[in-house]
């Protein structure tokens, strides 16, 4: 299997419908997609002046690194192929969540605990959006068609780099259970999918509280839509 660089999938062709909803995008098929980005109110003072990619907020900078993005469906897609998931069935879809992608690196001497499975959105309404358990997962999506995106596998976090190197065999060095604190040692980095609750069409004002370092920070956000090719 090809080595990835931490925080990068490759995005191959399409190969299936598969249907996915906002807050990531809203998909029918191949064609006809909404993408959704996350805008920060205050983009001078709390995201990077060149952003790796468009939607991509930076939320620590190095030598701490953490930046979270909403993949589309063909990486989440290309991942579950990565990690060898299959279904009994040919048809399979993403469950109805905003799911989120997490990308972090560590360059300092000391370990780095995370605790993304903490973080949450707040609408104007004070409504909360946290973090979907495996256990209410599990509950929720019993439908075959989501076999293929497992909870475990899915949204475990995985490093994927060690003191600038790449793995030879599988595209991970380690990976942690969803549930299980992360920690990123000296020179690691790597990334974790995270399912929220779903966000509805119409929410565009959002308070995102995420933890650093112990710290319990907070960053307003706004949601805009735009239809893509």
């Amino acid at each position: 299997m090809a080595c990835r660089a931490p925080g990068r999938l490759k995005v191959r062709s399409v190969r299936r419908c598969v249907f996915f909803f906002p807050v990531i995008a809203a998909i029918a098929c191949a064609e006809n997609r909404l993408h959704t980005y996350m805008i920060v109110q205050n983009p001078v003072a709390r995201q990077a002046k060149k952003p790796p990619r468009r939607g991509e907020i930076e939320l620590s900078r190095k030598p701490l690194y953490l930046a979270m993005h909403a993949p589309d469906a063909d990486d989440l897609d290309n991942l579950a192929e990565d990690l060898k998931l299959t279904s009994v069935t040919k048809y399979h879809r993403l469950p109805p969540l905003t799911l989120l992608r997490f990308d972090f690196e560590n360059r300092t001497a000391l370990p780095w605990r995370l605790d993304l499975r903490s973080a949450y959105f707040a609408d104007q309404s004070g409504k909360k959006y946290p973090v979907l358990s495996a256990d209410e997962y599990a509950k929720r999506f019993t439908s075959v068609s989501y076999e293929h995106f497992r909870y475990d596998a899915m949204y475990a976090a995985y490093i994927t780099a060690r003191a600038g190197t790449a793995p030879k065999d599988a595209f991970w060095f380690d990976k942690k259970k969803p549930d299980d604190a992360l920690e990123v040692g000296y020179e690691e980095g790597g990334f974790q999918i995270v399912p929220f609750e779903f966000i509805p069409a119409g929410t565009e004002e959002l308070t995102f509280y995420y933890n650093v370092e112990g710290i319990k920070k907070r960053l307003s956000i706004r949601l805009q839509t735009e239809r893509g090719s």
